[in-house]
C-alpha cells in the first residue's frame, strides 16, 4: 500500500511541476475568461466560484479531452462535484457504485494560499471520504489545475478554467 501511494505522490508531484512550467511559460496578460482578474481574484476570496474541467489525465493511462460539462462548484459552505472518473481501483474497500468524483458535501475543510501574483493554491479536504483531497491551482487569467487524491482509488488530475459564480 505505501508503495501505491508513493507512487501517487511522485505522479501528483510531477504533474503539478510540468503544469506550473506549462502555465508559466504562457504569456501572463493573455486572458483566457470572459472575467476580469480582479473578478477572478475575489471569487477565489469569497469561496465562490466554478472549475470546468477541460482535459483530464488519469495516473495511467493517455491524457483525454473532456466532453461534456464537468465542474467543481465552491459556494462558501457548500461544494458540488462533478467530474468524470478514469482510473484504477487499489483497494476492495473502495468498490463502491457510481462515480466517486459525483457528490455533494458541506462536510470539508477549505485552505488557501497566494504564491505570488495571480497565482493560488486551494486545497479542499474532506475527512472519512473516498476523495481524500482536492488541490486546486488557479491563475487570475482563468487556467486551472485540479489534482485529486482518492483513499481506495487512483489519483487524476483535470485542467480546465476557473470563473467566478454566477
Amino acid at each position: 500500500m505505501k508503495h501505491i501511494i508513493d507512487k501517487q505522490l511522485k505522479g501528483l508531484i510531477g504533474f503539478v511541476l510540468a503544469s506550473t512550467l506549462f502555465i508559466a511559460c504562457s504569456s501572463e496578460n493573455q486572458i483566457n475568461s470572459s472575467f476580469s482578474q480582479e473578478e477572478i481574484t475575489q471569487a477565489i476570496n469569497n469561496d465562490r466560484w466554478n472549475f470546468t474541467a477541460e482535459n483530464a489525465m488519469p495516473s495511467y493511462g493517455s491524457s483525454r479531452i473532456v466532453t461534456g460539462v464537468y465542474t467543481v462548484r465552491l459556494r462558501g459552505d457548500s461544494l458540488n462535484v462533478s467530474l468524470p472518473y478514469y482510473g484504477k481501483l487499489n483497494s476492495p474497500a473502495g468498490a463502491m457504485n457510481g462515480n466517486p468524483l459525483d457528490f455533494r458535501s458541506t462536510n470539508f475543510k477549505i485552505e488557501k494560499q497566494e504564491k505570488k501574483a495571480g497565482e493560488w493554491i486551494v486545497t479542499i479536504s474532506r475527512p472519512d471520504a473516498e476523495v481524500q483531497s482536492m488541490l486546486f491551482t488557479f491563475f487570475d487569467n482563468g487556467t486551472a489545475q485540479a489534482n485529486i487524491v482518492m483513499t481506495n482509488r487512483t489519483g487524476i488530475n483535470f485542467s480546465g478554467k476557473v470563473a467566478p459564480a454566477k
